[in-house]
């Protein structure tokens, strides 16, 4: 090996060598070794750190034995001939890959990792290989084999060296292909390092080396730092996209610009289908885009199907025949499971199990997300008068295999269920989804309930147990018979809470350490209701009590009491009461609750603000999701954090997406939403003149505003045409009509009946006039890009109805037309709409009837004037002004009839004697305290 070529080599893999004591023309005959002992005259020894021995400590032997060169991290003294570089570990790799003249380039190389199933999966490609009279090379668990030659090893995948003079072995004997398990250490220690493979294929991730690795995350990132070649585009990614892990993967590595082939049982390249798992073996389709591939094997067990479904989509990426690979993977053996299913035609899996130990619901979870899924729901709890400290320990196994949790009564033989239950969730977040029904048979119930078609539902604890024991007392009781019946039941109540909830959950909330009697049974009680009003209370409803500007709910906790299956909350020190609990903050505990219950839905949830077009967004953003799933949507005007628990206690779990308009008047509100709402996807329509007594100016605005963008997202999005905005820039998208938006508006043409738009380079159109509405479609469009919604999809969305009123809303009265926008108004919508009312059929007689603009703090007078300045360019015949403020919009232009009322009860006396051109086209506008809706009557002549 020349220097230079070594030199070239390691600068071109970054270990930014430095020579000592060589001369530019050297040549080295040896090998390159990192093992003191074996090395001879001239050959190459590579100083590695280990855990325990440093190599540098045998560069005097190395020296003595005739080593003709040194590769270092630590320069040494003297003239020593040596290459310093960043990483002998890398450097190692490469000298072996040099040495050995890449016999990897030989052949095709098939890699196999993941945590279980690396044996199997690369054993049946070996060995289907042979079986077509290939000549095929394996490295293994088990040691290397040449064709039907086996050699013993000591790891999983060898030293680099070994592992070189291996592959320099089997390209002696002329293979055509290479098969090699890789581990997670042979990938961290660099022992494959510089191997060009051409298939790199995963199996799973689950907990395993911890003792090597420092976290679950170094583990996951070293497996995935395997595909990097990927990536580049240099190999082709086989993956098990059912696994949670290759997954994530895949959509990484699909970033890249290699190709990734996914192999799962749904949304996969290759499909796994119809599987059946018997006693003596498995059977099932493999979908590919060429046709199926019927699969027999005699291994057992579905995650077989997994090692298969692998084994024969590498087949077919490398091209092989399909009946070939039929033929050919039919000849392994393996063994299956044991839950109890019990039967439905719901499409859900539902499963009786025994498991009652961190360890058995490990094991049944597993198995249950190898089964075709989209989510795995757990009920779970814990025996009495057993080991207490496994108990958090089942809770955090069972969170961290499924969805969500249900934690109920088990046994609970003589200790108090309540004490049991607390043990249970102690260490877990109470933000994790898990979720108190003591009762056992509703726990049952609720779960089922929860799940959609193709979830799986799991019941651990009590398996084939026919009773619950409680207190020395052994009552009748069967989960399969339980689940049976629940199964069974399709009642639908959406008029009630889709999730009940336990006393315990009310108890453990307000004061988690509070001391509980740790013998005696005590009867669960569950709530279905919340109510923080008695004139609509419900029996079993929990009471929130809460403080208004105008009113004291605790005045009326009597009330809310009267029913003995109700329950309250409130800030008043009350006499001893077993049904009231109070707390320091009545609010903050119903919106604790509300964020927990919500945490419980598989929705996607978006959360919604700006200064003006909320409402209309929310609406097309709803036309948008449901044309993908179920979709939930805040009501009216439900923007504050009692109107979001509201919109919260509507969720049911059929819901997949939830569409919530957040609003705002103090500072933290925003942020204080967020936080209950914990959304996926955050949208900041535009920053305005708006409640600035709370906010003081725009800037303060933007930052209550802006704060929604600082929860962590999946998705950002933001008014790309607002410069404050640039801070989100890398985390999140902008729209607008800016040319650096990720999302552009262009070439809008408006028409009375609606516009055209391009966002990108798609077209798009709306059935609304109004120029604004062109900006809220495209955040609705942007969202629906972003989650891979179809165009034709979205399309259709867009000409659906919406459900807004008085927002800018063309209403036809006879000959008049009004353009009614009273739910409402900033300067920032009151501009538009007066611009939006010009251009509207500009021939015809145009009327405005204005108020003020509400809650603008020491600023109103000077927008009002601002407004005023506009329309003095405005072409109009009258102009009607409501209000205070509002009197700041008339000018002393003769030619504009102009009036003015102190409020709009004065307005309503005088407008039915004023005589409107019958063809005008009226706008009325003003902020909803001034409440201009009463005029319409006026207007229209209905009274």
């Amino acid at each position: 090996m020349k220097l230079s070529e070594i030199i070239l080599l390691f600068n071109k893999h970054g270990l930014d060598p430095q020579v000592k004591a060589l001369a530019a023309d050297s040549v080295f005959q040896g090998a390159p070794l990192t093992d003191n002992r074996l090395v001879n005259k001239d050959d190459i020894f590579v100083c590695i750190k280990g855990a325990s021995v440093d190599g540098h400590s045998f560069i005097p032997d190395v020296l003595k034995r005739g080593a003709a060169l040194v590769v270092v991290t630590d320069l040494q003294a003297g003239d020593i001939p040596q290459i310093k570089v960043n990483d002998t570990r890398k450097a190692a790799a490469l000298l072996a890959k040099l040495y050995f003249k890449d016999p990897a380039s030989s052949f095709r190389l098939v890699g196999v990792t993941g945590t279980n199933g690396k044996t199997s999966s690369s054993l049946i490609i070996f060995e289907a290989l042979r079986s077509l009279g290939y000549k095929a090379g394996w490295i293994g668990t088990l040691g290397y084999r040449i064709n039907d030659k086996h050699y013993n090893t000591q790891h999983t995948t060898p030293d680099i060296m070994e592992l070189n003079s291996t592959l320099a072995q089997m390209r002696a004997a002329e293979v055509t292909y290479v098969i090699m398990e890789v581990s997670s250490h042979a990938i961290a220690l660099d022992r494959v390092y510089g191997i060009q493979f051409d298939y790199c294929l995963f199996t799973n991730l689950s907990r395993d080396h911890l003792d090597f690795h420092s976290s679950m995350e170094e583990y996951g990132k070293v497996k995935a730092s395997f595909f990097d070649v990927v990536k580049r585009g240099e190999a082709v990614a086989i993956i098990n996209t059912d696994d949670a892990f290759g997954a994530k993967l895949a959509d990484d590595l699909s970033e890249g610009m290699g190709s990734v082939f996914t192999v799962g049982t749904q949304w996969a390249a290759y499909e796994v289908q119809d599987l059946e798992c018997e006693r003596d073996g498995l059977r099932f389709i493999l979908c590919t885009r060429d046709g199926g591939i019927r699969m027999r094997s005699g291994l057992v067990g579905s995650f077989n199907a997994y090692n298969l479904a692998l084994a024969a989509a590498t087949f077919h990426v490398m091209n092989f025949d399909l009946r070939d690979i039929s033929a050919i993977m039919g000849s392994v053996k393996n063994i299956p499971g044991r839950m109890q299913s019990v039967p439905n035609d719901r499409g859900i899996g539902v499963y009786v199990d025994y498991a009652h130990t961190p360890q058995a619901i490990e094991a049944v979870l597993k198995t249950c997300h190898e089964l075709p899924h989209k989510r795995v729901l757990c009920l779970m709890g814990a025996g009495g008068d057993r080991d207490q400290g496994k108990r958090p320990l089942m809770l955090s196994t069972a969170l961290k295999y499924s969805d969500a949790v249900i934690v109920t009564d088990d046994n609970p033989r003589g200790e108090n269920p309540n004490a049991i239950i607390r043990d249970i969730i102690s260490g877990s977040h109470p933000n994790l989804p898990w979720w108190i029904i003591r009762n056992r048979e509703q726990a049952i119930r609720s779960i089922i309930h929860m799940a959609n078609e193709d979830d799986i539902v799991v019941i651990c604890g009590k398996g084939h147990e026919n009773y619950q024991e409680i207190e020395g007392v052994r009552h009748p009781f069967d989960d399969v018979q339980i689940a049976a019946a629940a199964l069974a039941d399709e009642e639908c109540k959406e008029q009630r809470l889709a999730l009940p909830i336990d006393q315990l959950t009310l108890r453990l909330m307000i004061d988690e350490t509070q001391e509980l009697p740790a013998r005696g049974y005590s009867l669960p009680h569950l709530y279905w209701h919340i109510s923080t009003d008695t004139r609509n209370i419900q029996p079993e409803s929990v009471f929130f009590a809460l403080k208004g500007e105008r009113f004291d709910a605790h005045a009326f906790l009597g009330k809310a009491l009267e029913s003995e299956a109700n329950f309250a909350i409130g800030e008043l020190a009350l006499p001893e009461h077993d049904r009231y609990l109070q707390t320091e903050s009545s609010l903050n505990i119903m919106a604790k609750l509300h964020a927990k219950y919500l945490a419980m839905f598989d929705i996607q949830k978006v959360a919604l603000t700006g200064s003006t077009g909320k409402t209309t967004c929310k609406e097309i953003l709803a036309n948008v999701c449901n044309q993908e799933g179920a979709t939930l949507k805040t009501h009216a005007n439900e923007n504050n954090i009692i109107g979001l628990c509201q919109t919260i206690r509507r969720v049911q779990f059929w819901h997949r997406y939830g569409i919530f308009e957040l609003g705002t008047s103090e500072k933290g509100e925003i942020a204080a939403l967020a936080e209950v709402l914990n959304p996926d996807v955050g949208i900041v329509l535009n920053i305005g003149p708006a409640h600035l007594q709370a906010f003081g100016d725009e800037d303060g605005v933007y930052t209550e505003k802006s704060a929604l963008l600082r929860h962590p997202l999946q998705v950002r999005l933001y008014d790309g045409d607002d410069p404050r905005f640039v801070e989100f820039a890398e985390s999140g998208k902008g729209i607008g009509y800016t040319a650096d938006c990720a999302y552009r508006i262009h070439n809008v043409h408006s028409k009375d009946t609606g516009q055209s738009f391009g966002i990108n380079d798609l077209d798009f159109y709306i059935p609304s006039p109004v120029p604004h509405n062109v900006t809220n479609a495209a955040f609705a469009i942007a969202f629906a890009l972003e989650r891979g919604f179809a165009t034709d999809s979205i399309q259709k969305a867009l000409i659906m109805p919406l459900n807004i009123d008085q927002r800018l809303e063309i209403q036809q009265s006879g000959t008049l037309t009004l353009i009614v926008d009273c739910y409402n108004a900033n300067p920032v919508s009151m501009h538009k709409a007066i611009e939006y009312w010009q251009d509207y059929q500009p021939q015809r007689p145009h009327i405005a009837i204005l108020g003020d603009m509400l809650e603008l703090g020491e600023m109103s007078e000077g927008y009002h004037q601002m407004i005023g300045a506009i329309l003095t360019e405005m072409q109009f015949q009258t102009l009607i002004t409501v209000g205070a403020n509002s009197l700041h919009y008339q000018s002393s232009d003769a030619g504009k009839e102009a009036l003015h009322f102190a409020d709009v009860e004065a307005a309503r006396a005088a407008l039915a004697g004023i005589e409107i051109a019958p063809d005008a086209v009226i706008l009325i506008k003003a902020s909803n305290g001034i409440h201009l809706e009463k005029l319409l009557p006026i207007i229209k002549k209905e009274v």
